[in-house]
């Protein structure tokens, strides 16, 4: 291949017409006036693309051609295997409406995947989490909680709490058959009505929450909730989720131990976590599906929910904001639509 070219000296910047010759990837051959010199390709140094400006040949001895036929210089790379890893972001550079366009599709792939990337791999991790992380976790996050709300051990009497548990291992078996954690229930005197669940399956519920309760069924309205949260795991994906960086690094390397490396960091953030609402729509859902199928109906919860101020009643995280719940009268509406299609569903066509 022959191109027209401009040719420094060494060491001057007289400009010579040359024609350049590229003798099959082996040699570069210079003729012009004055100038006749054949080098080694390998001893030349091609610049690199850069939009539509010139490119040069740097040769051994500090002498430098030009050449402004880009398209054919190109297509000799492309003949001889050069640079090919180099030919895109060329084609980028030199358009910039295509350089626009993949600007927008990054930024498109990138919100698909914070919106559907970053849940679907929350949640893959939250049942891959080691036990022992879990379990570690919700023992110092309770700790935690304990000092940040001034829990006090529970008045309700012993007989009284026996029997709630009871019901509460009933429904958990039920509700998560097969479970491969521990469900246990942890009774706490507070100052507010308060009831949240952590990953390894231990429910908390404070005393003042029973007190509020107009009959038991409220109070298991309540703890199906929470039940539906520990077996979706919301708590450890929520958590996962709010950390992007960690959940792509554990993605990539494919070492799940290493959530291990979380431990530390887990307590504080699983107390500070708050539920999505969709999530608190898929316990609502659970807690709901639950007491149809016992033939109780949704009113026992739709009752608890609307007479504790939903500002000091946190369904779900320990300490979540009421934003990040859907509004009461939404959520008792939502119910209500639930147990309704549950109705039409049985009665048939």
């Amino acid at each position: 291949m022959t191109l027209a070219g401009t040719y420094y000296p060494p060491d001057s910047s007289r400009a010579v017409v040359v024609s350049l010759t590229l003798d099959d990837n082996r040699t570069l051959t210079l003729s012009g006036e004055g100038v006749a010199r054949v080098d080694a390709l390998r001893e030349c140094q091609l610049s690199e693309p850069l939009g539509r400006m010139v490119r040069h040949f740097m040769l051994p001895d500090g002498a430098r051609v030009e050449v402004e036929d880009l398209d054919a210089l190109a297509v000799w790379e492309r003949e001889h295997g050069r640079r090919t890893g180099l030919h895109l972001v060329h084609l980028l550079e030199s358009r910039w409406r295509w350089v626009a366009t993949a600007a927008v599709f990054l930024l498109l792939f990138m919100l698909a995947g914070y919106i559907w990337g970053l849940p679907l791999a929350a949640r893959h991790l939250a049942f891959k989490m080691p036990p022992q992380v879990g379990r570690v976790a919700s023992e110092q996050t309770v700790a935690l909680i304990t000092r940040m709300l001034s829990f006090e051990d529970s008045e309700i009497p012993e007989k009284r709490r026996a029997a709630i548990t009871q019901e509460f291992q009933k429904m958990a078996a039920a509700m998560h058959p097969g479970s491969p954690w521990q469900y246990r229930l942890k009774f706490f005197k507070a100052s507010l009505p308060n009831a949240f669940a952590l990953p390894d399956g231990l429910v908390c519920i404070t005393d003042e929450l029973i007190k509020e309760a107009g009959d038991d069924k409220e109070i298991y309205g309540v703890l199906a909730h929470e039940i539906m949260h520990v077996r979706e795991q919301h708590g450890m994906r929520s958590v996962l989720q709010n950390s992007a960086v960690f959940l792509i690094w554990t993605l990539m390397t494919g070492d799940v131990s290493t959530l291990a490396g979380m431990g530390s960091a887990l307590p504080a953030a699983l107390a500070q976590a708050g539920y999505s609402r969709g999530f608190e729509q898929e316990a609502d859902i659970g807690a709901a599906d639950y007491m149809i199928s016992r033939g109780w109906g949704v009113k026992p919860l739709c009752d608890i929910l609307d007479r504790i101020d939903p500002e000091h009643m946190h369904l779900g995280g320990a300490e979540e904001a009421i934003s990040t719940h859907p509004l009461t009268k939404k959520r008792i509406a939502f119910l209500q639509e639930r147990e309704a299609a549950s109705k039409a569903a049985a009665a048939g066509p």
